[in-house]
C-alpha cells in the first residue's frame, strides 16, 4: 500500500478552526494556543500545499478562492471523524438533539432533508417537537428550533434563515372557467382558507394587493398551514403559505400559484437556541448544517432576507 500523502494534523486543525470561525484569534481561543501559533501552523500547511489559503491583508481570516474550495472537504472530514469517534465511545453522552419545528415546516421541508444530517452524524439521535400553534422558542423542552419568532427573548440566540413570504395557492381547477382566478380582485368570488392562529396573514396580503371587498364570512378556518394546503388541493378555497412549503405540490400540479405577488410577513424564520447552548457540539453541528441546507435550496432563492448575504 502506498504511503498516505496527508498534511500535518495540527496544521489542518488550525486551518479548519480559523476558516470555520473566520478569525485566527477565535481559532487560537478554541484550540488553546496563541494566535501566532495558529498563523504558524497555517503557514506550514500553505507551504506544504504550495498555495495561499488566506488573504493576509484582511482583518478577518478571509479565505482565498482556493481556500474556499479546500475548506468544505477538511470541515466535512473533521465532522465525520468527530461523529464516528463519539459513536464508538461506550460512554457517549449528550448525543440527543430535540428540534422544535412547526408541523408544516417539518413535513414539507425539514424531514426530507434530515437523512443528510443523520448520514453526516450517525452518533446523533434526532427528536422532533412539532406544534401547530407555538411560535416562540421553547427553551425548557428542546435544544434548538426552526421557528417563526414573534417574540425574541434576551437569553435566546437567533440566526436569521430566510424571509417569511405570504403567497396564495389553490387547486388548478380554480383558475379555469368564467369565475377562475386571474387577478387578486377575483378572490371576492372564492372562499379563503384561514389559519386561525395567524389570522393577520390574509389581511396583510389583501392590503398589499389592494383588495378590499372580501367578506369575512366567506372563509374556512383550520389550525395549520398544511391543513390549509390540503383543503386547497381539494378545491375548498384559496390557502395562504408562508414559505416554499407548497413547492412539491406545485411541481406535481396539485396546487397552483395564481398570482405573482409575494408579500413579506411580519416575521422571519430563525434558527434559535439558548445563548449558552451554542457552545455545545450538537447545537453547533445542527446550526451549521441547517444554514447550508437553506443556502443550497433553490426554492428559497425568492425568500432571501434583504441585506443578508447568501
Amino acid at each position: 500500500m502506498p504511503k498516505r500523502d496527508l498534511p500535518p494534523l495540527r496544521a489542518l486543525t488550525a486551518f479548519e478552526a480559523a476558516a470555520r470561525l473566520g478569525s485566527f484569534r477565535a481559532a487560537a481561543s478554541e484550540l488553546g494556543i496563541t494566535r501566532s501559533a495558529v498563523s504558524h501552523q497555517i503557514k506550514l500547511l500553505e507551504d506544504r500545499l504550495g498555495i495561499s489559503l488566506f488573504r493576509r491583508d484582511a482583518r478577518r481570516a478571509e479565505l482565498t478562492t482556493v481556500g474556499q474550495a479546500y475548506f468544505p472537504t477538511v470541515r466535512d472530514a473533521f465532522d465525520q471523524i468527530e461523529a464516528h469517534t463519539r459513536a464508538v465511545r461506550p460512554s457517549a453522552v449528550d448525543n440527543e438533539l430535540t428540534i422544535q419545528v412547526y408541523v408544516t415546516v417539518a413535513i414539507k421541508w425539514l424531514i426530507p432533508r434530515l437523512h443528510d444530517f443523520e448520514r453526516r452524524f450517525p452518533d446523533m439521535k434526532v427528536r422532533l417537537s412539532t406544534s401547530y400553534v407555538d411560535w416562540d422558542f421553547d427553551e425548557r423542552n428542546v435544544d434548538v428550533g426552526l421557528v417563526l419568532a414573534r417574540n425574541k427573548h434576551p437569553g435566546h440566540y437567533y440566526a436569521p434563515l430566510f424571509q417569511s413570504m405570504l403567497v396564495p395557492v389553490c387547486s388548478p381547477k380554480l383558475l379555469q372557467g368564467e369565475s377562475g382566478l386571474r387577478k387578486p380582485a377575483d378572490l371576492v368570488k372564492h372562499k379563503l382558507i384561514d389559519v386561525y392562529t395567524a389570522e393577520e396573514d390574509w389581511q396583510i396580503w389583501l392590503d398589499a394587493a389592494g383588495v378590499k371587498d372580501v367578506k369575512p364570512a366567506n372563509r374556512l378556518a383550520v389550525d395549520s398551514y398544511i391543513l390549509a394546503q390540503e383543503a386547497a388541493i381539494e378545491g375548498r378555497g384559496v390557502a395562504m403559505t408562508i414559505g416554499p412549503f407548497a413547492t412539491e405540490e406545485i411541481k406535481l400540479g396539485r396546487l397552483a400559484q395564481p398570482f405573482g405577488l409575494r408579500v413579506p410577513h411580519r416575521h422571519q424564520w430563525y434558527f434559535a437556541c439558548l445563548h449558552e447552548s451554542r457552545k455545545k457540539s450538537k447545537v453547533r453541528r445542527f446550526e451549521e448544517w441547517l444554514v447550508k441546507q437553506v443556502a443550497s435550496d433553490p426554492a428559497l432563492s425568492n425568500y432571501k432576507i434583504p441585506g443578508k448575504a447568501a
